[in-house]
């Protein structure tokens, strides 16, 4: 019988591209591995990665069972254009402009793939099986998120962004912080090849932002602010209507939940997290025991687990 294919990308600098053999590990293990047993094809995009790191990728792709796919980005001046203007993640500096190949990707990967999931490089892993989210009805829009904005609806409830609501200055601004996280998203490749968008209506798109907020450094939250505001009205919120909770998260886990989890549902999620991203805090491969007094209740299981997965490549790398 033949095998589901599933498609991952991520993209990343040096510095990020050499902890990926972690997160490649958690792929293995909760999708290649008996009993999903999917096909992953494993796409990385990068300009400025060594062939060393890139050859290492590779042949621990290989090692895993996983299909590995480079995709070089060789003039990424417009892409480092539009990073100028995406703020600061931390105090280490802005997002790197690779955040940003996401914008393009349905002009690289194969004509064959009609969707593909993107995931943040290093501080994403799959904890289990993403079906209900990498196969899930787009809808007809061009991505499928996890929510971490709502409107109001005007009777008492919430419901999606939409696209006349950037031309409210209140909404605009929400918007643009984003209206998903974009650790991990489902990209519909077919559609964005029928739309045809380019690099160029990107930065259009902030030059046209500029021209509203032209004292501002920071005009658009990274890579998901500005997408959010190029493709509004176009987004799937996974599982909405049924789910309209800011907490429902199992496919886009963010570790600063436990920030807030003792008011919105006792501590713990109510349900398994598949996809956990290490968003804020303390980077699990920055962590040790020193610093664990930094941990919000429920955090550190989760450390844990990237722990044994950093041990075990650490093991066979």
């Amino acid at each position: 019988m033949k095998r589901k294919r599933i498609n991952i990308m991520t993209s990343s600098d040096e510095t990020y591209a050499k902890l990926i053999p972690v997160q490649l590990y958690s792929i293995a293990d909760n999708l290649v591995s008996h009993p999903l047993n999917y096909e992953v094809h494993f796409y990385f995009f990068y300009s400025r990665v060594s062939d060393e790191t890139i050859d290492c990728i590779n042949k621990y792709c290989n090692e895993l069972g996983i299909i590995f796919n480079k995709i070089l980005i060789e003039d990424a001046a417009l892409y480092e254009e539009l990073a100028t203007k995406g703020g600061v993640i931390s105090k280490s500096g802005s997002w790197p402009y690779e955040a940003y190949f996401t914008l393009e990707c349905h002009k690289y990967l194969p004509v064959d793939i009609d969707r593909i999931i993107y995931i943040d490089a290093a501080d994403v892993l799959i904890l289990g099986d993403i079906s209900d989210y990498y196969f899930g009805d787009f809808e007809s829009c061009s991505l499928i998120v996890t929510a971490i904005r709502y409107k109001s609806d005007g009777v008492g409830g919430l419901k999606p962004m939409e696209r006349d609501d950037l031309s409210n200055d209140e909404h605009r601004l929400a918007i643009l912080r984003g209206i998903f996280n974009s650790g991990s998203f489902v990209i519909n490749l077919e559609k964005m090849r029928q739309e045809n968008m380019s690099i160029y209506d990107y930065i259009a798109l902030k030059d046209a932002l500029v021209e509203i907020y032209p004292d501002k450094d920071e005009i658009y939250f990274g890579d998901q602010g500005l997408i959010a505001a190029a493709l509004v009205g176009d987004i799937k919120y996974f599982d909405y209507p049924t789910t309209i909770n800011l907490w429902y998260q199992p496919y886009n886990f963010c570790i600063w939940f436990f920030d807030r989890a003792s008011e919105v549902c006792g501590g713990n999620p109510w349900y398994i997290p598949r996809i956990l991203h290490f968003a804020g805090g303390i980077k699990p491969w920055l962590f040790n025991y020193e610093n664990e007094k930094n941990l919000k209740p429920g955090q550190w299981p989760f450390y844990k687990i990237y722990n044994l997965y950093a041990n075990q490549v650490s093991n066979t790398l």
